[in-house]
């Protein structure tokens, strides 16, 4: 029965995956430029990320992510930088990828700022069909072992933010044979409910150009900008939980936890997701206690 699921997931995922460019994952609103270049600097100074996902434990092939991102502004704030590596296996697919984004952002009022955003993207993707343990072992059709090729992408994106409130839209495959790639849509909204506890709903919407399309409703509270909590509900029936904390003033620690719901609920106990971010902010101090 294993291997049926196997190749099952394999021919599932080829078919019916987003193609994403980048893996999506749950701490979007923390490294959102993952999915929308003009979110690069939007700091305003310098931020690493690294993130480890390990989805639908228990089956093999399930995807399996890790990624290493950096971002920042350039000297007068309005332009900024950022960089991407990521590796993806699914099945028998590994998919590594190089990404850089550019940022252009201008202020449109005292509080609010307007960006857009391109980016830039080589990607490799190899197979190895020796991971299969095939029904048919004369089947053509994986008679090739090893497989590798080559792709670029280029996306685009726009964003309006605040300090309150974010909104952000981006299409990730502009150079598509076909048709266009991912659309990603994503909004959030901060409300400070007292001088301790603050509240940011948010909500993802994704489509391909197969039309296949998601949406992700996401509530999450904070505690002193210390530790936040979070819960979120996706339209294919998956909850998602998460919890942040800062050990540092600039360092943060995400963990996520995905409840599989449908059919796959009988295979897997669930999804991992482990994120960190450090902010370069440099530290200030004084003999003095007059500062």
């Amino acid at each position: 029965m294993n291997k049926i699921i196997y190749i099952s997931l394999f021919i599932l995922l080829v078919n019916n995956s987003f193609g994403q460019y980048i893996p999506l994952m749950n701490g979007y609103f923390k490294s959102n430029q993952f999915y929308n270049p003009a979110a690069a600097g939007m700091n305003e100074h310098l931020v690493g990320y690294t993130g480890l996902r390990k989805q639908w434990v228990k089956i093999n092939g399930a995807p399996s992510t890790q990624m290493l991102a950096f971002d920042s502004p350039m000297s007068n704030q309005r332009h900024g930088l950022g960089g991407i590596y990521y590796r993806d296996k699914i099945g028998v697919t590994t998919t590594n990828g190089l990404q850089f984004n550019y940022a252009y952002r201008t202020r449109i009022s005292r509080k609010m700022k307007l960006s857009f955003g391109v980016n830039f993207g080589l990607e490799n993707i190899m197979y190895n069909i020796s991971e299969i343990d095939l029904i048919d072992k004369s089947d053509q059709t994986f008679s090739k072992e090893f497989g590798s090729s080559n792709k670029v992408k280029i996306g685009a994106g726009a964003m309006l933010y605040d300090k309150k409130m974010v909104i952000g839209l981006s299409i990730n495959d502009l150079i598509k044979q076909d048709k266009f790639g991912n659309i990603l849509a994503y909004a959030q909204y901060k409300k400070k409910l007292n001088r301790e506890w603050v509240f940011l709903p948010g909500l993802l919407l994704k489509a391909n150009y197969m039309l296949i399309s998601q949406a992700e409703l996401s509530l999450q509270m904070s505690y002193q900008k210390q530790i936040s909590f979070s819960l979120g509900f996706r339209t294919n029936g998956s909850i998602i939980a998460g919890v942040g904390f800062k050990p540092t003033k600039q360092l943060l620690v995400m963990y996520y936890y995905d409840y599989i719901a449908g059919r796959l609920r009988k295979f897997t106990s669930g999804s991992h997701e482990l994120t960190l971010k450090y902010d370069f902010i440099k530290q200030y101090r004084s003999s003095s206690p007059r500062f």
